[in-house]
Order: structure tokens, then sequence, then C-alpha cells
């Protein structure tokens, strides 16, 4: 009988300290069995959650193979080096697709290289990989209108033709016509005064001579060149 006991008590002292391993020590680190937790220990903290789009947007920069891009930044400077200090030629547009020539310590190539003047160093246009990403962005029809009338609120007429202007502005910027920077250096649609008897306006496009003149009839919404006229 008292072998029966301490065999007993030994199975007890024995279930006992296995029970007591698994409360302090395996389910603290590894989770309990039964998905439950005991009180007396500590839930692992979860991973934090992976942020796929970053790690893919991380991945599609640092991916030599992949050259095409789209503008994310609302306005995204062109510069003559990569690096921040350097003169700025122009801009992109949040939309606008860009194909990469080079990459370069987070800088991205658009140009081929030129020399500006004679015993120079050769320079090529230059923007920042920060403000692209692979997927074109979504661009509402609210904020596609606010964009473009940014581009042009200085017109000449700008309350009476707004409409006209927002519309004849984004075909002409849709067909690659003109680009942002037309309108932006010159504020807009500027009301011409060879049509005494007609609200005809223009803008140049791809330069500031006559052949780069474009003229709308605001009152009938025809876009014509200087030799149509």
């Amino acid at each position: 009988m008292k072998k029966m006991i301490m065999l007993l008590l030994l199975l007890l002292g024995l279930g006992g300290a296995g029970a007591g391993y698994y409360m302090f020590y395996y389910a603290p680190e590894h989770g309990s069995i039964f998905d439950m937790y005991i009180s007396v220990g500590k839930k692992p903290e979860a991973a934090p959650p992976v942020n796929h789009a970053a790690v893919e947007a991380k991945d599609d920069m640092s991916n030599p193979e992949i050259m095409d891009y789209y503008v994310h930044d609302e306005m995204l400077p062109i510069r003559r080096q990569p690096v921040i200090s350097s003169f700025i030629e122009g801009h992109l547009y949040r939309g606008d697709k860009v194909h990469l020539l080079e990459k370069r310590s987070g800088w991205g190539r658009i140009s081929e290289y030129f020399v500006y003047q004679e015993g120079k160093p050769a320079t090529a246009k230059w923007v920042p990989l920060d403000g692209l990403h692979v997927n074109p962005p979504n661009i509402t029809s609210a904020e596609r209108r606010k964009t473009i009338l940014s581009y042009i609120e200085k017109s000449d007429d700008i309350e009476k033709y707004q409409e006209t202007f927002v519309k004849t502005t984004d075909d002409l910027l849709n067909k690659d016509r003109c680009k942002p920077d037309d309108f932006k250096e010159i504020g807009g649609w500027v009301r011409s005064v060879n049509f005494e008897n007609e609200d005809v306006y223009f803008v140049y496009c791809g330069g500031m001579s006559r052949v780069n003149k474009i003229y709308l009839n605001a009152q009938s919404g025809q876009v014509f060149e200087p030799d149509n006229q």
C-alpha cells in the first residue's frame, strides 16, 4: 500500500513539474497549444505588419530592369545634376510618364548628356526617385480640374471663359501639344489684340516665337495656329 502511495505521489510530482514548466516557461515564449495564454505568463508581442506596398516600391526603385515610372508628386523638379542644390531645368507633373536612362543614389536620369558651354562638363536631366512610382496615380476629375486651373489662373477673362479654358488646356496637354510649363510661364491664356470682333486668346507651346503660338476662339471653342487664322 505504501509503495502505491509513493508511486502516486511521484507521478503527481512529475505532472506538477511539467505543468509548472509549461505555465512559466513554454507558454510565455511559444504561446498556448490551446490558443489561450496563462494569466501569469507574458503574451509574446506580435510582429509589426509588413507594408507590402512600401517594400514593393523600394524594390521597384532598386530594380535595374524597371525604368518606366509615373510622377506621383504634384510637381517634380528636373535638375541638371543628381543633387538637390543643382539648377532646376523645369518640372514634371503628377501623372506624367517617365522613362529612366539611369538610376544613381536616389536619382533617375531622363535625358542624354549635353554640353551647354564649351569647356564645361556635360549635364543631363535628373529627377528624384522618391517622387516616382511604378503605378499611375489615381487622379479624380476634381483633382485634375484643380491642377489645370493652377496652370491658367492668371488667364485674361478667366471668370468669363473658365470652362472653355480648362477644357481646351486639358485637351492640349493630353495630346502633348503643350506642357504645363507653357501655361505657367505666361500665366495662362492671353487676349489677342489682332481679333477686334472675336474673343480670341493665345498661348505659346514649345517656344516663344510665332510658330509656337496656339490660338483659341473662346466663343466657338475653335483652336488654330497662326498660319490658319
